[in-house]
């Protein structure tokens, strides 16, 4: 697959795009992401998240990361962080 076929990922998205850019649904998003995100407005439609602190919430929940103890999606999904494993 080519860049030319890769999804546009903006830097600053909103909810729906966020969830689809983490793979969940938008629902499941806003239950499992600590990520908060900036207020462009007052309003939620000017509300937008930032896909580097997305990107470094779903590395620090990566089973395969080569670090320290991890917490897994579902213990987000479960509404706490659960034990941690060992790498």
């Amino acid at each position: 697959m080519g860049e030319a076929t890769m999804p546009y990922w903006p830097a600053a998205m909103d909810l729906k795009t966020a969830a689809a850019y983490c793979g969940c649904c938008p629902e499941t998003f806003k239950k499992v992401c600590p990520v908060k995100p900036l207020r462009y407005t007052e309003s939620t439609r000017g509300e937008r998240y930032l896909r580097q602190r997305l990107d470094e919430w779903l590395s620090s929940i990566d089973p395969n990361r080569q670090s320290a103890p991890k917490r897994r999606l579902v213990d987000y999904l479960n509404g706490g962080e659960g034990e941690a494993r060992r790498a």
